[in-house]
Formats: structure tokens, sequence, C-alpha cells
């Protein structure tokens, strides 16, 4: 045990993992506990439903670090203000909410389509 290298997780970072029956978990993490090889997890999305919204305990080396994005879906930034809400992040806040709008208009665009220079037959 000793020679084991411990997986390298901060508050805040977006996770996944399994669960021994196979259920996928997706979340971040809400803050470290005493035993450095336990944390609390924000459950964002599970096959689980009854776990989703909901903060679990689990151990480091059950999880895989999701990569840094520069670039988020609109359900991501969703999920993104509602915890910058959640930790009173009003800079934060501001700047995700620019993101969605920015995003969101750009996404309506693309659904419009401009029929004013289709010959009709």
């Amino acid at each position: 045990m000793g020679n084991e290298i411990r997986k390298q997780v901060e508050v805040g970072d977006w996770v996944k993992l399994r669960t021994k029956k196979g259920e996928r978990i997706h979340g971040f993490i809400e803050k470290e506990m005493t035993d450095e090889e336990v944390v609390q997890l924000r459950v964002i999305a599970s096959d689980n439903h009854l776990l989703s919204g909901h903060s679990i305990q689990v151990h480091t080396v059950k999880l895989e670090v999701e990569p840094i994005s520069k670039y988020h879906t609109l359900g991501e930034l969703e999920q993104l203000i509602d915890l910058a809400l959640l930790t009173n992040d009003k800079t934060w806040f501001d700047a995700l909410s620019d993101q969605y709008n920015y995003l969101k208009r750009e996404v309506e665009n693309e659904r419009h389509i401009d029929y004013t220079g289709v010959s009709h037959i």
C-alpha cells in the first residue's frame, strides 16, 4: 500500500467512474475528506437516477479525471451557472452567463434557415 501512487484530484475537478454494478457516474469533487483517499463527489448524472443531484463519498482510485475543456455545451454551462450561484461567485457567474448567452444565440442562428436566397421553381 505504501508504494501505491495516490490519484491526484482536487476540489472542482470533473470526474467519472463506474460502480461495481457497472453504473456510470459523472460529477465534480465538492470537498476532500479527512481520509486522503476519499472525496465528496456531487453527482450530476448517473445511470442510477436516484444519485443525481446528491453528494456521495468515493475512493479516489476509482475516479477518472475529465480533461479540462475551454468549450462547454449549453447543458454544461447551465450546471456550471448553478454551481456559481451555489458558491456565490458573481464573477464566475457573469462569465458563464456571457458564454451561455453567446452559445445560445449561435445555436439559434444555426437552426434558423434563411429562405430568402432560395429560388422558386
